[in-house]
């Protein structure tokens, strides 16, 4: 009968050992592993909604361009305009080479928007 108790004793004995590996075992190794494995998930995951965020600001963005563009190119018309009024009326003291002059520099503008990369 000692026997089986002994045999007993140290069977529960090995048992908590295992257990107190294995739970060792998951402390040290398995949950750390699974929290950098969540910190991806997250991180891609906000990675993604900052994608999307970036696309809906670009989006905006290129409408303002747009509508700035347009709004310059009104404004670039009526300076043109006056300096022709301007010459007609007989204005010539700088008007003439403030036209050249702006419509040289607005023509290297676009020129040079034209050349490069897309």
């Amino acid at each position: 009968m000692n026997l089986a108790i002994v045999d007993l004793i140290a069977i529960i004995m090995t048992l908590a050992g295992t257990a107190s590996a294995l739970s060792l075992l998951y402390a040290k190794f398995i949950r750390p592993i699974k929290k950098v494995v969540k910190q991806v998930e997250d991180n891609a995951q906000g990675l993604k909604h900052l994608e999307e965020k970036i696309s809906r600001v670009k989006a905006d963005r290129l409408d303002d361009d747009t509508f700035s563009t347009e709004v310059r190119a009104i404004l670039f018309e009526s300076l043109i305009a006056i300096l022709e009024g301007l010459e007609q009326q007989g204005c010539n003291h700088g008007v003439s080479d403030m036209k050249r002059k702006l419509i040289k520099f607005m023509s290297l503008q676009i020129g040079s928007k034209n050349s490069k990369p897309k």
